[in-house]
């Protein structure tokens, strides 16, 4: 799936990416791939799959692993928000 990063908590290395049907999925750092965590901030568009953990409770969010950016994605600095003109139209 496609998606954008919505937000991101960088001292704890997770963060929130919207889906292309509106959902909102939970990713950790490690479920990056060619990316650094630095790179991924808000507004950076990445492709993703969606996993069901069984040990997630029912009220928290979809997961999403194999987080990468995609190809015309332009990477952020320092987990800095893009300014509007580097946001993905």
């Amino acid at each position: 799936m496609q998606g954008t990063v919505d937000r991101i908590v960088a001292d704890e290395g997770y963060g929130f990416l919207i889906g292309p049907n509106g959902e909102e999925y939970f990713f950790h750092r490690s479920a990056l791939l060619d990316a650094q965590w630095d790179e991924i901030t808000a507004g950076v568009p990445v492709w993703f799959q969606a996993k069901d953990d069984p040990s997630d409770q029912p009220d928290e969010h979809f997961r999403a692993v194999n987080v990468r950016l995609t190809d015309d994605a332009i990477p952020g600095v320092d987990n800095e928000p893009l300014t509007p003109e580097k946001v993905a139209g």
